[in-house]
């Protein structure tokens, strides 16, 4: 079920930069204010990166600060351009996170749940979806053991 709400080309921008230049560690996305599209909120802060576009920051912190912005009582939308080790070598996926909390508004939850195939088509080339409906379902080492389990 579509629930009629735009994706703004402004998300498929900062997505196109994170998954193609690195530019930024994650993207968060919003329903707008006036129910007619989904937009960019935030995105990382870019002078996070060194000059080759890896972050200078251990990945457990950067991902801390992504979940932090998530907020308590309202749906979310994000990409995070995941760093992590496995066998050795240094991987990289890009996840598409669906936030719904418990907490939040039936309204809310309901329009997050009907635009998400939008907005998930529009963003081509993640590797993984998650979706996590409180804080425990976002951490990082939960995080990793889906993603080390899908891509083995």
């Amino acid at each position: 079920m579509s629930s009629g709400i735009a994706v703004s080309d402004e998300c498929i921008d900062r997505f196109n930069e994170l998954r193609d230049e690195h530019k930024y560690k994650f993207v968060i996305y919003k329903i707008a204010d006036d129910l007619k599209s989904i937009v960019v909120e935030s995105t990382s802060d870019d002078t996070a990166k060194d000059a080759s576009g890896n972050s200078k920051e251990e990945p457990e912190d950067d991902y801390e600060k992504f979940i932090g912005r998530f907020p308590e009582n309202d749906g979310r939308y994000a990409v995070y351009d995941f760093d992590y080790t496995r066998d050795g070598g240094k991987r990289n996926k890009v996840l598409f996170f669906t936030w719904a909390p418990d907490n939040a508004p039936v309204k809310s939850k309901m329009l997050y749940a009907s635009s998400k195939k939008d907005i998930e088509q529009r963003l081509t080339g993640t590797a993984l979806v998650i979706q996590a409906t409180d804080k425990d379902d976002l951490f990082y080492d939960s995080v990793l053991d889906t993603l080390n389990s899908r891509f083995r």
